[in-house]
This record gives C-alpha cells, sequence and structure tokens, in this order.
C-alpha cells in the first residue's frame, strides 16, 4: 500500500502540511512532453527534460488537492523504475507548494488526443512558468481519482 491509495491516505498527506479544506478535489497526475519534443525523439525529450528540471518541476508526478484555498500540488518521486507508477511513488513533502485562486492566470482542461482516457491539464501562473500535466481519467489504483477529477472537469473543461 502507498501513502495516497485511498482518499484517506492522500488526505492524511495533506494535512501533514496543513492543507485540507472544506472540499477537497484530490487527483494525480505527470508531466506532459510535447508532442514537438517528441518528434525529435530521445534529443528532444531531453531538451525538454532540461527544461522542466530548469523550472524546478522534474518530479515524476503530482499529487493535486484543489480546495477552497487554491491548488496545492505535492510533488511525488520514482523510488523504483523508469516507468511512472502510483505505487512506486513516493511524496515530497519539503517540495510541497500551493498556488492561491489570486495568482492563477488561467486553466484549461482538454483531451489529449481522439479517444484518449487521458486529459491534457495546463495550470498557468501569473509570473512563473506553468504546469504541463497528463491526467488519466481512470486511476485503478486510486479509486477516488475518477470521481475527484471528474468534478474538477465539471469546472473548468472547456465544454
Amino acid at each position: 500500500m502507498f501513502a495516497f491509495e485511498t482518499y484517506q491516505g492522500a488526505i492524511n498527506c495533506f494535512a501533514q502540511l496543513n492543507y485540507v479544506g472544506q472540499n477537497n478535489c484530490i487527483f494525480y497526475a505527470t508531466n506532459a512532453v510535447p508532442t514537438s519534443a517528441l518528434m525529435f525523439g530521445a534529443v528532444g525529450g531531453a531538451v525538454y527534460g532540461a527544461s522542466i528540471a530548469a523550472n524546478n518541476r522534474n518530479w515524476a508526478a503530482y499529487l493535486l488537492n484543489v480546495n477552497e484555498m487554491g491548488f496545492g500540488i505535492l510533488p511525488l518521486e520514482s523510488t523504483k523504475g523508469l516507468g511512472i507508477k502510483p505505487e512506486n511513488l513516493a511524496p515530497r513533502f519539503d517540495q510541497f507548494f500551493y498556488i492561491p485562486y489570486q495568482q492563477l492566470a488561467s486553466v484549461t482542461v482538454k483531451k489529449y488526443t481522439i479517444g484518449s482516457s487521458i486529459k491534457h491539464l495546463i495550470i498557468e501562473i501569473a509570473n512563473a512558468p506553468k504546469f504541463d500535466l497528463l491526467v488519466q481519467v481512470k486511476e485503478n489504483k486510486m479509486p477516488y481519482h475518477q470521481g475527484c477529477f471528474k468534478a474538477f472537469c465539471d469546472f473548468y473543461q472547456r465544454k
């Protein structure tokens, strides 16, 4: 069992950071690699990876808690192998940060590709690098993820 496998486990992670609100919408996301970088193969991926690292966004994934305070973002560090699997990720509590609603420039949720079960989430922050994330609509290892992410999409996704 990993720390954020259950909704209560995820709440406990954010409770350690004093970031639990009245309405917590918690879901999991990974960094997106733009198709323009993929067109250049390993070199494009490496260049994109270097830009992510320069912006201090070089984490394997993130656990997001969107509540009345804003967007709480908890980086997740890979503990095993190259693949990103939730059960192989550990929270980096020392790297947690939050974005108050006043600092949000925009939030965009759209389909990643036609017929895909992945959504592209872009969080733009005033005077800071944006978050470019991918979110699986359904995460079998985290039963709460689907309902929370659906509620998030219902609010932010373009119709």
